[in-house]
């Protein structure tokens, strides 16, 4: 899993304080890669309660306004 922070909804919100990617890596620049085999051991240590859980969203775009001059292509 790649995860890019500033394309997190939490990004920059109380949610991101308590996220593993800024608890872990205290936000990182860049992108930071979660492989396979890590992710079941960070599940375990986030059931045990040692790190927080993973809070990444990814931003949704906002859909484009209704424009009614799209009627008239029909």
């Amino acid at each position: 899993m790649k995860i890019e922070c500033s394309n997190c909804e939490m990004y920059r919100s109380e949610h991101c304080d308590d996220c593993l990617v800024t608890a872990v890596l205290h936000p990182p620049a860049g992108t930071v890669e979660i492989d396979d085999e890590l992710e079941a051991s960070l599940g375990a240590l986030q059931h045990a309660g040692l790190i927080p859980i993973l809070r990444f969203r990814p931003r949704t775009t906002p859909e484009e306004p209704f424009d009614a001059t799209d009627l008239e292509a029909i």
